[in-house]
């Protein structure tokens, strides 16, 4: 034989009970390759999505709630008290204040 040649045998049919029961259950389908990467393209979009969002509701409630702990730790609002007396009634002095506590 020289170089390149290839020898060549003839089987008459296959008697192989692997192969021929993979060629029982052997399915094919045409793949529309396009539709498969709009459709993972889309379904990735939408992780992405809503994991965005999430994220940015979970900074949203950081951030509320670092600007209630800066308020707590401020001393802004320390000599500004809400009176809940009537607005009508004549105030106290000092005086009949302690006049009332004795």
């Amino acid at each position: 034989m020289a170089v390149g040649q290839v020898k060549r045998v003839h089987v008459p049919q296959r008697e192989n009970p692997i192969v021929n029961r993979l060629n029982k259950t052997k399915v094919e389908r045409q793949v529309d390759h396009e539709q498969e990467k709009i459709e993972r393209v889309k379904a990735e979009n939408a992780v992405r999505r809503a994991a965005a969002q999430a994220k940015k509701k979970a900074d949203a409630e950081l951030a509320k709630q670092r600007e209630a702990d800066k308020a707590a730790r401020s001393y802004d609002s320390l000599f500004n008290v809400e009176e809940d007396f009537d607005s009508d009634a004549p105030r106290k002095t000092g005086r009949e204040l302690e006049e009332d506590f004795m």
